[in-house]
């Protein structure tokens, strides 16, 4: 018996080791699990300046369904590790030279592959940017209407989303009660040229305040904000201040709306529609009550994840004892989300504070589970306002720092622009401070087609990196940058008294940016309906 089982088991050994045959009797080797090597590269260099190169590559493929990641080598130098994609975008590159690298695949256990790439860059155009503005509409009445967000329609016009306290002029009407003046959300829909098609006002007899828009895949919006109210438009029974979430229909009509909070002052800043059809928002929260889950003290950054009618799929809570404020969500390429806000704390959640106000960027999990977070800064006040995930999957943020110490190089004085490249890890990558001798603010920042990045929001002064100056300490402010944050253009426009930017975007032929102005005069033409008017501007 023993000698069977011996025998057997010797069998099942030279079977193991030697194969086994098919139909053809060919000896078949056994698998071994190794990665696919990645290949089939295709190379786009920037024609224009050819300082980038958009590297792609057909996916590896790991054997055990292993999660492969990559690391991308320009010549024998890592330049990014921990890619998810099969692709990379190669900046800061140099006319009429030769480059070559590689790509490493890795499943995380040991296992790697790689492969081989090279091209060539040719001699490229200099550029110098001249920017004018090819129109500027302003809208609203007689009271106070400040416009917070823009985005381009696929019809190629534009939707615009804020808050309108008048209810005369271009605005239809103010769900206020009477003798109280107080705000509705204000959505208009303009054409290419900027003329008004729609617009429509939406919330109750008190304070409501429209602070995000997106466009939505069926052809509708998606708006985000903040009411006080509990009656006309708002079905909810509202405690304090809530995020209130509007659905409207592509010619403004209203689908549905939700309310979500707690006891306390909870406004919502920022919305996305997400890969499923749902919706992520991001805000402040005061109070662990309600539908909000936790509290660590002060405000916090509080995200909602919704599903396609607006029903509360989750919900987390972030923050320390002091108060943060998260001004910009989005959801990632890994189905997680980025967030973007600044922090006065240094426990609970976030992990250290320079001073004041720090950025606090968070990364997310696709449940809301936290992944990482970051605070960058100085000992001065440092404050976020807007955070996307760029072509290399790593993060831009742009904001305002009054610091010159710490992470902050320098400070032209009081505020400036401070822009903030990080990797996919949130580690900081590069950084630079923009502005003038006085307050200068970047809201809104974008990475454009050449690999570089847009950004708007409002100049104080006429020196330092703002050339110009139309008066009342506040200027619309456009600004350029190189993809490793080199100054390439800036622009200012506005009129006589403060003008302030909230949004920019790149259309096909040149800019798009949204804000408030109070009076006419300088480049505006037609303000002065009332104290402030929503101001569009199109520069080519």
């Amino acid at each position: 018996m023993k000698k069977k089982q011996f025998l057997y088991r010797l069998i099942i050994f030279c079977i193991l080791i030697v194969g086994c045959k098919d139909d053809d009797d060919r000896v078949v080797p056994p698998t071994l699990a190794e990665n696919q090597v990645p290949g089939d590269f295709t190379i786009q260099v920037n024609e224009i300046t050819a300082n980038s190169a958009l590297l792609e590559w057909t996916p590896a493929v790991d054997p055990d369904d292993d999660e492969v990641s990559y690391t991308v080598f320009l010549g024998d130098n890592p330049v990014q590790s921990d890619v998810q994609a099969a692709e990379f975008l190669l900046e800061g590159l140099d006319a009429q030279t030769t480059y070559n690298g590689k790509v490493v695949a890795s499943d995380g256990k040991g296992g790697t592959s790689e492969n081989t790439f090279a091209f060539d860059t040719e001699e490229g155009l200099v550029i110098s940017e001249e920017v004018s503005i090819a129109w500027e509409k302003s809208y609203g009445g007689s009271e106070i209407d400040v416009a917070n967000a823009l985005q381009l329609t696929v019809d190629g016009g534009y939707i615009v989303a804020g808050t309108a306290n008048s209810d005369d002029g271009d605005v239809g009407g103010n769900n206020d009660a009477d003798g109280y003046i107080g705000g509705d959300y204000w959505v208009i829909k303009l054409s290419s040229s900027g003329d008004l098609i729609w617009e429509t006002n939406l919330g109750g007899s008190s304070d409501d305040s429209g602070r995000s828009i997106q466009q939505t895949s069926d052809g509708g919006y998606i708006v985000a904000g903040a009411t006080d109210s509990n009656d006309q438009d708002i079905s909810g029974d509202t405690s304090s201040s809530d995020y209130w979430i509007v659905k409207l229909d592509e010619f403004g009509n209203l689908i549905w709306e939700v309310s979500y909070g707690g006891s306390g002052n909870d406004g919502a800043r920022s919305i996305q529609q997400t890969s499923d059809g749902g919706y992520v928002v991001v805000g402040s929260a005061g109070f662990s009550s309600g539908d909000i889950g936790g509290n660590y003290g002060g405000l916090d950054y509080w995200v909602i994840k919704l599903d396609t009618m607006g029903a509360l799929v989750w919900e987390t809570n972030l923050g320390g004892s002091g108060f943060d404020i998260p001004e910009s969500v989005e959801q990632t390429i890994d189905g997680g989300y980025i967030v973007g806000g600044y922090s006065e704390s240094s426990d609970g959640n976030v992990g250290g504070n320079y001073g004041g106000k720090d950025y606090w960027i968070v990364k997310l999990d696709a449940l809301g589970n936290l992944v990482w977070e970051t605070n960058l800064g100085g000992t001065l006040d440092d404050y976020a306002y807007d955070v996307h995930q760029t072509t290399d999957q790593g993060y831009i943020v742009a904001g305002y720092s009054e610091s010159s110490d710490f992470d902050v190089s320098s400070n032209n004085g009081k505020k400036d622009c401070w822009i903030v490249k990080l990797n996919t890890s949130g580690e900081l990558i590069w950084e630079v401070n923009i502005g003038s001798s006085e307050s200068d603010v970047a809201r809104s920042i974008q990475q454009t087609t050449d690999g570089g990045y847009v950004f708007a929001g409002n100049s104080g002064a006429s020196d330092f990196d703002a050339s110009t100056n139309n008066g009342g300490y506040a200027d619309f402010w456009a600004v350029k940058l190189s993809p490793l944050g080199e100054l390439s253009w800036e622009t200012s426009f506005g009129g006589p008294e403060p003008d302030y930017a909230n949004a920019i975007q790149q259309t096909n032929n040149g800019y798009i940016v949204a804000g408030y102005v109070y009076a006419p005069g300088g480049d505006i033409s037609g303000a002065g309906k009332g104290k402030w008017d929503y101001w569009v501007v199109k520069l080519e």
